[in-house]
């Protein structure tokens, strides 16, 4: 299984719903996308679903052409478990720098849903650097900044007011599911090879 694909895939998947529901909630005119033909908001949506189905097909084909594989032992990199150490500890002072700028933003000044955004781009930029650095990617950060992202964009069209109760629900979910997405392999930790 091609794991990138498949994160990908999720990720278009979860923009295109994120769309559907911007274009349902939202007046017409707010959104624009043309084509040539005039305005044609439902063509991203339909265009990341597209893309992401694919890209989710695509991973899964590549696991059954090879057959069963064995799994390789674990080897622990120190030097990638270092430099993941350092990039997560940035990542929680940026984390940390945007919390207390939020708090210091008046309500009335910022848009509902904005920091449930902010928050769901650094979550997926962390693994984004963690991936061009050759670091395995988390299954955990990357799924809490897709949610993160899309309760936002909820929040955004005034459908619902999560103020992170979808993150603590995920959380629980992803703890319970834990177990079976470590013995699929779906992600890996840093400090493997």
């Amino acid at each position: 299984m091609n794991k990138l694909k498949l994160t990908f895939g999720i990720l278009s998947l979860v923009i295109a719903f994120g769309l559907v529901f911007a274009n349902l909630a939202l007046p017409p005119e707010s959104l624009w996308f043309d084509l040539g033909y005039g305005n044609m908001p439902w063509a991203p949506p339909i265009i990341f679903a597209i893309v992401g189905i694919v890209l989710v097909v695509i991973s899964w084909e590549g696991n059954k052409k090879t057959g069963q594989e064995e799994k390789p032992t674990k080897v622990v990199n120190p030097a990638k478990a270092s430099l993941n150490k350092r990039i997560e500890t940035t990542f929680w002072g940026l984390y940390l720098i945007m919390l207390a700028g939020w708090w210091l933003v008046p309500k009335e000044t910022a848009p509902k849903g904005i920091w449930s955004i902010a928050v769901g781009l650094l979550l997926l930029s962390l693994n984004a650097v963690r991936y061009f650095n050759s670091i395995k990617l988390s299954g955990f950060t990357s799924l809490l900044g897709m949610l993160s992202i899309l309760g936002g964009i909820v929040e955004l069209t005034g459908l619902a007011d999560l103020n992170g109760a979808m993150l603590i629900i995920v959380l629980g979910v992803y703890l319970i599911l834990k177990p079976w997405l470590d013995k699929q392999g779906f992600f890996g930790n840093a400090e493997e090879d």
